[in-house]
Parts: structure tokens; C-alpha cells; sequence
């Protein structure tokens, strides 16, 4: 009978062994799973920062054009207001030309009626001494 409760004893305890083998062997699964997702996770957490800094490179960048942008919009903008500048005092040139032209044709008509004015003076006179010398003459 000693050697049945020396038995039945050391069958519980392999049970219980077995029981414990089982439960570790579960935790040290769990344990692994639980490491590969939290190298997973790290990984994940490091190409979010890889990202992040090559995102902060990229706004970087992209306000450095930016700013060139805005610089060479501030010298398009002066450029177009000399032009503006130049355009209008081109056309006020243009207009003063165009009232000097006008004036000159005006001019350029009364030395043409003075002109033909003197001519008829000219032959009326002409005339005149012809006609007088002729009646000398006779």
C-alpha cells in the first residue's frame, strides 16, 4: 500500500509538473508573440520618424521654394510697375507727338494758303508792271 500511495503520489506530481511544463510553455509563447509584435511596433514607430523627418525635410524644402517664389513674385511685381511706368509715359509721349503733329499740319496748311497767297500777289504784280510797261512801251 506504501507503494501505491508512493505512486499515486508521484502521478500527481508529474501531473502537476506537466500542468506547470504546459502553462510555461503557453506564457513563453505569449512572451514571444507579444516581443515580435512589439518589434513590429518599434519598427513601425521608426519609419513614422524616418517619415517624419524626411517629411520635415520635404517642408523644409518646399518653404525654401517658397520663399524664392515669393522673392521672385516681389520682382515680377516691381518689374511689371516700371513697365506700367514706362508704358504710360511712353503714351503721354505718344499723345504730346500726336498734338505737336496735328499742330504742325495746322502750320503746315497756313504756310501753304500764305504761300499761295504771295504767288497770286506775285503774278497779280507781275501783271500789273507787265501791263504798265506795255502801256509805256506804246
Amino acid at each position: 500500500m506504501a507503494k501505491h500511495l508512493l505512486e499515486a503520489s508521484l502521478m500527481g506530481f508529474i501531473l502537476f509538473l506537466a500542468l506547470m511544463i504546459d502553462r510555461l510553455h503557453h506564457y513563453i509563447r505569449e512572451l514571444r508573440l507579444r516581443r515580435k509584435g512589439m518589434e513590429a511596433i518599434k519598427k513601425q514607430n521608426r519609419g513614422f520618424e524616418d517619415g517624419k523627418t524626411s517629411s520635415s525635410a520635404e517642408i523644409k524644402s518646399v518653404q525654401e521654394e517658397m520663399a524664392a517664389l515669393g522673392a521672385k513674385l516681389k520682382q515680377l511685381e516691381s518689374e511689371i510697375e516700371t513697365k506700367t511706368k514706362e508704358a504710360k509715359a511712353a503714351e503721354t509721349n505718344a499723345e504730346a507727338l500726336r498734338k505737336q503733329s496735328v499742330g504742325f499740319l495746322l502750320e503746315y496748311d497756313r504756310f501753304l494758303e500764305e504761300n499761295q497767297n504771295l504767288r497770286n500777289q506775285l503774278q497779280s504784280l507781275d501783271r500789273r508792271l507787265s501791263h504798265s510797261g506795255s502801256k509805256k512801251n506804246t
